[in-house]
């Protein structure tokens, strides 16, 4: 009788924590690295750190995650890695395609930035991942920003592009 019990809580408590580690119909997003369409080499660390920050950003706005789920960065770098997607490689795009669906996500938050006259210009769009296309209703487009005010864009990408995040449900 002992182990019946102990088997049955076992059992509750495996699906219980499996049935709320994400909601019926929540929508999984994925904040995908910044593509350098500058192409200089130092430039690369900024594809992360906006990544990371956005990631961060939209995370605070939904700690519980009762609108939406953004996958962690690591898990996006394993499966990158894993699938050995190189940025250099022309077929980046398709290729990040695939690691976003074996992720199982239902957006996909994307941004490149170029440096323009000591500036960086920043774009970012939120992908409906079943289409493989930018909604026009989420971007944000031609936000420039000092070299040392990089990250103040965060903010203001985060408010324009959570609304898809809320919709989506």
């Amino acid at each position: 009788m002992k182990k019946f019990l102990f088997f049955l809580s076992l059992s509750l408590l495996i699906f219980n924590g499996v049935s709320y580690s994400q909601q019926k119909g929540q929508v999984r997003v994925a904040v995908l690295p910044f593509e350098n369409a500058d192409g200089r080499m130092e430039y690369n660390v900024w594809s992360y750190k906006l990544q990371d920050s956005l990631t961060k950003y939209l995370k605070q706005l939904d700690p519980d995650e009762l609108n939406y789920c953004i996958v962690p960065s690591d898990s996006i770098e394993a499966v990158l890695a894993t699938m050995n997607i190189d940025p250099a490689n022309p077929q980046y795009q398709s290729d990040l395609w695939k690691a976003v669906e074996e992720l199982k996500c239902t957006l996909a938050i994307m941004g490149d930035f170029n440096v323009q006259g000591g500036k960086f210009l920043i774009n970012c769009y939120v992908y409906i991942v079943e289409y493989k296309l930018a909604d026009p209703r989420y971007q944000v487009r031609d936000i420039f920003k000092d070299m040392d005010k990089i990250l103040e864009a965060v903010p203001e990408i985060g408010k324009k592009l959570r609304p898809a995040l809320l919709q989506a449900n």
